[in-house]
Parts: C-alpha cells; sequence; structure tokens
C-alpha cells in the first residue's frame, strides 16, 4: 500500500506507511502483522482551530483562513498526501455523519476553504448552533480528503451519558501525607501554547503536538488530576472515566468504518485524545495506530 511515485507531490520524497509501521517513532508500537492481515489508523492529533473552547487549556489560535495560514494548510496536505488513507476520519459525532458529508460535498462542489462561512453540524459540546469553516475537521481532514478524491469522510466520535452527580465532589482528600505533582495553571498553559502557534508554521505547530514528550506530558496532567480527584476540570475520576469511554467509542468507530484488513485510516482528532488512542488501538488485534510524525518531519 505504498503511495503511487506518479501521484506523490514534486519535491517530496516518497512515503512508504508501511515503512512507518514497521520503524515507528518512540513510544509506538511496531507492527506483529503484514500490512494486508491488519488495519492502519494514523492518529494526527492538532489543536482545534476554530477555538470552541473545549478544553481545560484553550490558547489563542492564528486565524486559519488568513493568507499566509491557508499556504501552511496547504503545506500540511502535501506532507499528508503520501500516506494515502483509504479513509480520513474526523472528530464528529457518528450519527451526525450524513451532516458532515452535506458539508464536505459543497467543499467538493467548489467552494473555497478560505471563505468566510459559518457551516453545520455544530461542534458537540458547544453552545453554537453551528461551527465555522476554521474547524481543523475543513481545513485539514476536508483538504486532504478531497485531494485523495474521496467521496466522503468518517465521523466517529461519541459521547457518553453524562453522569448527573460526581460523588468526589463532597469527598475528602486528606494530601498532608502526599505530595502531588505541581502541573503549570491552565493560564500558563495557554500562553504557552498561544506563543507556540504564534511562532510556529502549521506543519511545526503539529510536530510538536505530536512529539512524545508533548503527547505524553499532556495525559500524564489529565489522569493524575483524575486519580486524585483534584480541583480541576476533568478533575475527578468519574471525569476520566467519562474520557476513557469517549476514547473506546471513537476507537470501536474507527474499526466500524474500516473496509477490512489491509484497510488505512488518518484520524484528525484534538492531540489530547491520541495518547489513550494509541494505547486503546495497540490492545485491538485488528488496529495498528501510526504516528505522523515520520512525515511531519519531511522539510
Amino acid at each position: 500500500m505504498s503511495p503511487d511515485p506518479e501521484q506523490t507531490r514534486d519535491g517530496l520524497p516518497e512515503v512508504d506507511p508501511c515503512e512507518i509501521a514497521r520503524n515507528p517513532p518512540e513510544g509506538w508500537p511496531e507492527s506483529e502483522s503484514p500490512p494486508d492481515e491488519r488495519i492502519d489508523v494514523v492518529l494526527l492529533g492538532t489543536h482545534h482551530m476554530d477555538e470552541p473552547g473545549l478544553d481545560e487549556a484553550d490558547p489563542a489560535v492564528p486565524d486559519p483562513l488568513a493568507p499566509d495560514q491557508q499556504a501552511q494548510l496547504s503545506t500540511l496536505a502535501d506532507r499528508l498526501e503520501p500516506l494515502r488513507p483509504d479513509t480520513v476520519a474526523v472528530e464528529r459525532p457518528h450519527d451526525r455523519e450524513s451532516a458532515v458529508n452535506d458539508l464536505y460535498a459543497t467543499y467538493r462542489d467548489g467552494q473555497a476553504y478560505d471563505e468566510e462561512v459559518r457551516v453545520t453540524p455544530p461542534d458537540p459540546g458547544r453552545d453554537e448552533p453551528d461551527t465555522e469553516c476554521r474547524s481543523e475537521v475543513v481545513q485539514i481532514a476536508f483538504r486532504l480528503a478531497d485531494r485523495l478524491g474521496h467521496d466522503r469522510v468518517r465521523a466517529v466520535d461519541e459521547f457518553p451519558d453524562v453522569p448527573e452527580t460526581d460523588p468526589f465532589d463532597d469527598r475528602e482528600i486528606d494530601t498532608s501525607r502526599k505530595t502531588p505533582p505541581t502541573w503549570p495553571e491552565p493560564e500558563e498553559m495557554e500562553q504557552k501554547r498561544t506563543a507556540q502557534l504564534e511562532r510556529k508554521t502549521v506543519v511545526e505547530a503539529l510536530r510538536y503536538q505530536n512529539d512524545e514528550e508533548r503527547l505524553s506530558q499532556n495525559h500524564r496532567e489529565m489522569f493524575d488530576r483524575g486519580l486524585r480527584a483534584a480541583d480541576e476540570q476533568f478533575g475527578s475520576p468519574v471525569n476520566l472515566t467519562f474520557w476513557y469511554d469517549r476514547n473506546l467509542r471513537m476507537a470501536h468507530h474507527l474499526w466500524r468504518v474500516a473496509d477490512g484488513a489491509g484497510d488505512r485510516l488518518l484520524f484528525v482528532v484534538g492531540s489530547g485524545h491520541v495518547r489513550v488512542l494509541r494505547h486503546l488501538l495497540t490492545e485491538s488485534p485488528a488496529l495498528h495506530p501510526v504516528s505522523p510524525l515520520p512525515v511531519l518531519r519531511v522539510e
């Protein structure tokens, strides 16, 4: 399933996705099965480009519609295209897939990626009735799927029911004999991430977000707060259970939308999901997680 050299963009070296699976970056599992006996899932972690305000730390994001950002997003598509995924999956509710693809069809019909338009369906968790074309779903996933000639994308998100109560809210926890780790405050993280996005290109920003150290730190902070029931957003075992439940459902839908053994998917997803999804896919005999770092390092 190597990319066709005649279809690889001028100036870019050929990328063999199977070779990435055989020789993965740090933290990623080696493939134990031949390519035609597994389903590869490239997990492309990204920030939310339309700033939906769903995360604990929400950095200010450069406007994806600005001309320089559009050029950089085109370069990102150049990097991703040689992976030749058979399916592009997006972080949108699976039961809204028809509406997602209605929107995708309008872009395939010639609507520009850089137009100031508002589109549906909504991003889960947002109060607003619709989401802007600034979303990574449009700017990354639609752009790549369109280049590859795909007639649709696949929506694979699913939110479990939100618990009505959290017993850990009122539980007194004696921390006098424990020394909890010190994590940066959300405001500090926002400032740092904003600075990163301001001085990096889109490719550089995603390279940073998919680096093993960054993936590990992000997950450890969230897991530690949930385990200790720290008084922070997401800081409860109940919330941590919700988070894992949601990612398990994503893994299920990734398996569901794959055509079968030998298929390759690329999932455009918030970078905070990557580490837990990698673990869940590694434990699945049918699915094999693949890092996007080798193509993000192409210059």
